[in-house]
């Protein structure tokens, strides 16, 4: 379901990027009440040191949250200085006195990480963060029935692009309630900039407390029965080629850029009405391209959904490349059809059989179409070999599927994916139970 803001709300987006400083403990979480400032870091920087230094320190929550007992867990570079001028900043740091299920802290391991910058090093800053409407469109409904605020925890990673993906939950409070979710749904529409190391663009990974507020005193209403879905099972998406057309013109000079619609759901699956929610950078067409690739998406329905789809709305996030620009990784598929019991039961090689050998792995490499079928597979390797179970596997390859739109927004067309397939025969008794037997031979006149 849909919210919009109504009236007063205090804090509906409280959300921050930790890319230094990061808080692990044992239990329920411990939090911090104060860290240093990245004035006092930069001054802490290590006399005669070049680099960027990246330390890991491990300490005891003691009274009124001071730390104590802190070591160093990890450095890098060693013997530069780095582990020193992190453990001389532990008296800069506060520990909360209650962590977030209201136990005491103190005597506690709490555990903080920091990074020396060197000049002209940077770690992922914000380019863009939601909007207080996106953060109240993904507000859970379970949460708004119980009329209780939340927050959650994800790590992603940021790309040399700054886009985020393979985000997963750290944690959601209150636990079931449908926060870590949201928070999800939340990260196609996140821009930061890359980390930068030695003046290179580097992969990172940063965790993202994102905080919903004002839902206890009324902050959120909803927008009629209308319901927001994302990231839904696609029957079709547009392709790698149609998306590098859509690169439109005013962006001539960039390298990516992305953007984000929400749609009305067709009676048929397909989306209508379609309006720009984000846009990143503004002005050079992203928006607009994102609305001209909205024909081409078409929503898995399962029956009866037809009867409800106009009470539908679905959030699109695309991210675009330019043409030619490569970049793209296929690293978890989204199965929206898997390999079923009996398709690989019935693939199990014949010559596997007859050798007496009743399991082994067939590992084939295939091609993803626009659909998100699985073509052009090719036998990588198979244990044991020589009994065709490579073989088998692609055959029980070509009965899968997974849905042809990335969670962060872009095509699995023209990708290879390499894909192991395990395989098990039945026992002969076993066989022979689930084999019907042969009708009766009619009786001669």
């Amino acid at each position: 379901m849909s919210f919009i803001r109504s009236g007063s709300v205090a804090a509906l987006l409280a959300l921050a990027v930790l890319p230094s400083t990061s808080v692990a403990a044992e239990g329920d979480r411990v939090g911090f009440a104060s860290r240093p400032r990245q004035a006092e870091i930069k001054a802490a920087f290590p006399a005669g040191a070049t680099v960027t230094g990246e330390v890991e320190v491990e300490c005891v929550v003691a009274d009124k949250g001071a730390l104590a007992e802190c070591k160093v867990l990890s450095e890098y570079p060693m013997n530069r200085g780095f582990g020193d001028a992190a453990l001389g900043l532990s008296d800069r740091y506060k520990a909360k006195l209650k962590d977030e299920a209201g136990a005491s802290s103190v005597g506690r391991k709490i555990s903080y990480s920091l990074d020396f910058l060197a000049p002209g090093d940077a770690n992922p800053d914000w380019m863009r963060k939601p909007t207080a409407e996106e953060m109240a469109g993904v507000f859970p409904v379970a949460a708004v029935k119980a009329g209780v605020d939340g927050r959650a925890s994800i790590r992603c990673r940021v790309t040399v692009e700054g886009f985020l993906d393979r985000c997963k939950v750290l944690s959601e409070t209150p636990p079931g309630m449908g926060f870590g979710p949201a928070a999800l749904a939340l990260s196609p529409q996140f821009r930061m900039s890359p980390k930068i190391r030695g003046g290179q663009k580097v992969e990172s990974e940063i965790s993202l407390p994102i905080a919903w507020a004002g839902i206890a005193d009324g902050g959120f209403a909803p927008l009629g029965k209308k319901r927001l879905i994302i990231d839904p099972p696609w029957k079709s998406a547009p392709s790698l080629a149609q998306v590098e057309a859509a690169w439109p013109k005013g962006a001539e000079g960039l390298d990516t850029g992305q953007a984000a619609i929400r749609c009305r759901l067709k009676g048929d699956g397909g989306l209508q009405s379609c309006d720009v929610i984000s846009e990143i950078p503004k002005g050079k067409g992203f928006g607009k391209a994102a609305e001209a690739l909205a024909e081409h998406f078409v929503v898995s329905l399962a029956p009866g959904d037809a009867k409800v789809a106009n009470l539908v709305q679905v959030d699109v996030p695309v991210r675009f490349r330019a043409p030619g620009a490569g970049g793209r990784q296929l690293t978890k598929p989204r199965w929206i059809q898997m390999a079923q019991a009996e398709a690989v039961a019935l693939a199990f090689p014949q010559a596997a059989r007859k050798a007496g050998v009743r399991n082994g792995l067939g590992v084939v490499s295939c091609m993803v179409t626009a659909e998100g079928r699985l073509t052009d597979c090719q036998a990588v390797r198979e244990d044991p070999v020589g009994l065709d179970f490579a073989a088998s596997a692609m055959i029980v390859a070509g009965t899968m599927r997974m849905n042809p739109w990335t969670t962060e927004g872009e095509p699995v067309d023209a990708q290879r994916i390499r894909l192991p397939i395990r395989f098990e025969d039945a026992p002969e008794e076993q066989q022979a139970e689930e084999t019907p037997a042969a009708p009766a031979a009619p009786a001669k006149p």
